[in-house]
């Protein structure tokens, strides 16, 4: 089945909050019940390379390959390596280590049992944020691992309606004033859920997928024109409201005046690129008594059909082609 590619979306890609230790422990605080125990004053150091690093060969003295600009996890293994040391040698290895300027450190403690306050001192006076957690190691570089990727991710700006339909989050767009707003208003009064209006943020996640959601100012609004703005969740109830969804198809309402120009098969699947990632966009001419609402539904429905690999339009284009043949055989 053949593919083209359309016009890329007019989207505005939003520039990266400086990732810092402080947006680290805001994100992942309850998660990994991270707390501060030294250099709370320097919540504001910049992780450079959003991925965390255990430090195990540099503490042994090791630097050649030390990744310092990246957040240092120490577990049991290092504890107890540390504990092997004189009080003399481990503040000279933790202060070899601090001398690389490491953007902060998470120490582990799972079994109860607290890290020296001697490596807390020298990390205050060298200005390094440290947090401390009671989970395991392995349990923080996992966990910890979303959230840096999520705090780093690529994010851009669209202008569009995005709605879960059906477990399929679609995006509405078209120029200002076609019906982006009427018909998600439409879908959301059929039991869908709303997740953003007007202007839709996205994000790319760790699996390669588009996260759509609201300005968190106006998430759960929808403007309406001659009625103004409405709160969905007060009008149809909470569940006609969703904080976020993974964006799965682009339906493009346009005026057309062509119809040549419009897809009429249903073979000819456009896609849009979008942070790196290509969506499946559909063009709906819009046209006056045309039901948008049963059209939209329909197309999410169809999106559903296809990623289970049944294809209604090449089925039916096979059958064409067979009784085509049949025919000529026979004569």
């Amino acid at each position: 089945m053949p593919e083209t590619n359309t016009r890329p979306l007019l989207l505005s890609k939003i520039a990266p909050t400086p990732l810092t230790v402080g947006r680290f422990l805001r994100s992942a605080r309850d998660d990994l019940g991270l707390e501060v125990l030294a250099g709370e004053k320097w919540l504001d150091r910049q992780i450079e390379e959003p991925i965390m690093y255990r430090p195990s060969f540099a503490l042994a003295g090791f630097y050649e390959f030390f990744a310092f600009r990246r957040l240092q996890v120490l577990g049991r293994a290092e504890r107890a390596y540390l504990q092997t040391l004189s009080s003399e040698e481990r503040c000279s290895r933790w202060q070899a280590l601090l001398k690389y300027d490491v953007p902060g450190i998470i120490l582990c403690w799972p079994d109860g049992e607290q890290w020296e306050g001697e490596i807390l001192q020298l990390a205050e006076q060298a200005g390094i944020p440290v947090l401390g957690t009671r989970r395991e190691s392995l349990e923080v570089f996992k966990i910890g691992a979303l959230h840096l990727h999520e705090l780093s991710a690529p994010r851009a700006s669209v202008h569009g309606t995005l709605v879960d339909v059906g477990g399929v989050g679609v995006l509405l767009e078209g120029p200002p004033g076609i019906g982006k707003s009427e018909t998600a208003l439409g879908l959301i009064r059929r039991g869908h859920a709303l997740i953003a209006d007007d202007r839709t943020l996205l994000s790319r996640d760790t699996h390669g997928k588009l996260i759509g959601t609201a300005p968190e100012q106006v998430r759960g609004y929808m403007e309406l024109r001659g009625l103004g703005f409405l709160h969905v969740a007060t009008l149809f109830g909470i569940a006609s409201v969703k904080l976020e969804t993974q964006l799965d198809l682009i339906v493009s309402l346009r005026l057309c005046t062509n119809e040549d120009d419009i897809d009429r098969i249903g073979s000819d699947i456009q896609k849009c690129d979008i942070l790196g990632v290509p969506i499946q966009r559909l063009t709906i001419p819009v046209a006056a008594g045309r039901d948008f609402v049963n059209v939209v539904e329909t197309a999410a429905a169809t999106y559903k059909m296809r990623q289970s690999s049944m294809d209604v339009a090449a089925i039916l284009d096979a059958q064409i082609i067979a009784h085509n043949q049949t025919v000529e055989q026979a004569k």
